[in-house]
């Protein structure tokens, strides 16, 4: 299992294009951000008075993320139909479980790099430059080669 780990990371980190994307977001106003996707695609993020977040995709899908608890988890509805709903644990990472079954854990090292890990073995790295846009990769052909954020399809 380790072995397939390490030969998983070694292709990403060969960044053959099949295999690695990657996006770039950057604020537009406090409110209003943009992420560039590696593949032409963009996205426009807005949040409201009361909090929630919606985003709209070039590719014309859209999804609303609001919170549902005191304690700050969270559920996105994608357009397709499908939704996520994500949680914190004590230390600050993030487990969110999607509507077809599969899941992903985020955490946050001390140099600030995000790792989000899916069930399926795919993962994504993402870090915030100086100037405040934030970079991801993704990895694997799996979900983070899909874009989970924008729907992961109804549940079958």
């Amino acid at each position: 299992m380790k072995l397939s780990a390490l030969m998983l990371a070694l292709l990403c980190t060969a960044s053959l294009p099949a295999m690695a994307q990657s996006s770039l977001t950057q604020r537009v106003t406090s409110d209003t951000s943009r992420t560039e996707y590696s593949d032409g695609s963009t996205a426009t993020s807005r949040r409201d008075i009361s909090g929630n977040v919606h985003r709209r995709y070039s590719d014309g899908r859209s999804s609303s993320t609001r919170q549902i608890d005191i304690s700050g988890n969270t559920r996105t509805e994608y357009s397709d139909g499908s939704y996520s709903t994500s949680s914190k644990d004590s230390s600050g990472n993030v487990r969110t479980r999607y509507s077809d079954g599969s899941t992903s854990y985020s955490r946050t090292d001390i140099g600030g790099r995000t790792r989000t890990e899916y069930s399926d073995g795919s993962y994504s790295t993402s870090y915030t430059d100086i100037g405040g846009r934030v970079h991801t990769t993704h990895c694997g052909y799996g979900m983070a080669a899909r874009n989970p954020e924008r729907g992961v399809g109804r549940k079958r």
